[in-house]
């Protein structure tokens, strides 16, 4: 709905020149109408004229469209806008004629921009910790909302299987069989134990172990990814050496100490980076230079997510891939904050290296897929998450996925127990008596889950989803708490189109929709 309105003030500004982007947004007071736009404030401030001159002139053009009811000035020069009755209920039956479909852009590029999102990406030193889930999670919200949006989008998880992380890993499995001390900066813990005691021997065998164990575990969870990429492929086929050799052609490295540096200091970074160590091994920026170069030849728009760990790193692997005439600007990268776990008010603490951690893993199997992908998705990814497992597995309405997924329980049994009078026909059922507020603002809600998705997905924002469904599960739950559904045909529908929707709230977020709770 936002976008059909905002192309209706567009047309209304065919005579001005250079129109910034038209924002629609939703007044806090509903008395201000169902929708606001502050282009007549944008345009003023540019063209130096009052804005309420501009907003006076534009509503008398709006006014004549068949969407709206009323059309006001409010303010310095806001536009408010009301829409006609008939079109939200036609709306709302049009969100059951789509069902599945219903939030998903209605005509498809023939097209696509081509997405590669490559996320979690953890060392296959070991098992995945909560960190590694949020990741996880955000990133299969992110390529599910990309999809419904319109664009293609490809998974990808990176294994770093070079290195001398790996060296350490086998070291430490190695010391565990011949009942030895964890060697210096190796890795401890119950898991370096349990894979001393398997078959596995070599690097091959330990590494494949354990990637296998990171598998399930996101599997469990819900995600799956399109190609598992192997770092010891960029070296096998010289992509790491080509990509050095590149930057030396084009003048951007230099020779010190027997290594070999890309000039990065005069790209604005603090320091130069070496690309080559002295003793000819590759570095890990080295690598992921090749990395990029590679996924940059496989799709249009490339979306990392990193660790907090990574931040500095940002600049100057885009500094590289720019001097050798990238498109940068198709190069984003979302960096995902600190997980606390807490039971009640005790954090635990976790260290993957001396192996005292909880797992990803322990986390699911206590609290269940569904609260996990909830409460990793409830939280802006930019933002530190405190994750309370106690919170997480209440069943009551303090619980936000509980009662959601309750508000969607509820629906399907207040259907069942229409069922027997007959559900009605949408299409020749008139909806023109829903008139309480209750009603209407739960009506508004549904139709606008599109503008949600569209707007979710162009922000990578998955938190949006979540606070959208639990603003609908309230809007529900107020709505029924006032109006009788039983016997009136036009709330069964209502029902049913409230049903469609926080379903497909809680598919874009892999959780399940319960029927009986």
């Amino acid at each position: 709905m936002k976008h059909k309105i905002a192309e209706i003030v567009k047309k209304s500004l065919k005579d001005y020149q250079d129109l910034p982007e038209i924002a629609i947004d939703i007044p806090r007071n509903k008395n201000f109408g169902d929708y606001s736009c502050n282009i007549a404030l944008i345009l003023a401030k540019k063209l130096e004229q009052n804005p309420r001159e501009i907003a006076s002139k534009l509503v008398e053009k709006l006014k004549e469209d068949s969407l709206f009811e009323k059309v006001a000035i409010a303010g310095p020069g806001f536009i408010n806008f009301t829409l006609k009755e008939a079109i939200i209920q036609d709306t709302v039956k049009e969100v059951i004629k789509q069902d599945h479909d219903w939030g998903k852009l209605a005509t498809r590029n023939p097209q696509p921009e081509t997405v590669l999102l490559e996320y979690v990406s953890a060392n296959p030193t070991g098992p995945l910790h909560v960190g590694h889930g949020r990741w996880a999670v955000v990133g299969d919200a992110i390529a599910r909302l990309l999809r419904a949006a319109g664009y293609e989008v490809k998974t990808e998880y990176y294994v770093n299987n070079v290195g001398n992380q790996i060296d350490k890993l086998i070291a430490s499995v190695k010391a565990a069989k011949d009942g030895k001390p964890t060697p210096e900066g190796g890795y401890g813990g119950a898991y370096i134990q349990e894979i001393a005691k398997q078959k596995a021997e070599n690097s091959e065998e330990i590494l494949a172990s354990i990637i296998e164990e990171q598998k399930k575990t996101l599997g469990q969870l819900g995600v799956a990814f399109d190609n598992w990429f192997d770092e010891s492929q960029l070296h096998d086929k010289n992509e790491v050496k080509l990509g050095v050799a590149k930057l030396h052609d084009l003048g951007m490295t230099f020779e010190e100490g027997g290594a070999i540096w890309f000039k990065s200091q005069e790209l604005g970074d603090d320091k130069n980076r070496v690309l080559i160590r002295e003793n000819g091994n590759s570095t890990y920026f080295s690598a992921d230079i090749a990395y990029h170069l590679n996924k940059f030849s496989r799709a249009d728009h490339l979306i990392d997510i990193w660790g907090t760990d990574h931040h500095g790193y940002v600049a100057r692997l885009k500094a590289a891939l720019k001097v050798m005439g990238l498109p940068v600007d198709k190069f984003e990268v979302i960096i995902g904050q600190l997980v606390t776990l807490y039971r009640g008010k005790e954090a635990i603490r976790m260290s993957k290296r001396t192996g005292e951690m909880v797992t990803l893993q322990e986390v699911v199997d206590e609290i269940g897929t569904d609260a996990t992908r909830f409460f990793f998705s409830a939280t802006d990814v930019n933002s530190h998450l405190d994750f309370d497992l106690e919170l997480a597995k209440k069943k009551s309405n303090d619980n936000p996925v509980f009662y959601v997924q309750y508000a969607h329980a509820r629906v399907c049994s207040i259907l069942e127990k229409n069922k027997t009078a007959g559900l009605p026909d949408c299409q020749t059922t008139s909806l023109k008596d829903l008139k309480n507020p209750a009603e209407r603002a739960l009506m508004l809600k549904l139709i606008s889950w599109p503008d949600i998705v569209q707007v979710a997905a162009r922000l990578r924002h998955p938190q949006m989803v979540t606070e959208y469904g639990k603003e609908l599960a309230a809007l529900f739950h107020s709505f029924y708490e006032q109006c009788q559904v039983l016997g009136n045909p036009a709330r069964v529908i209502l029902v049913d189109a409230s049903r469609i929707v926080l379903r497909n709230v809680l598919e874009m977020l892999a959780i399940s929709a319960p029927e009986k709770m």
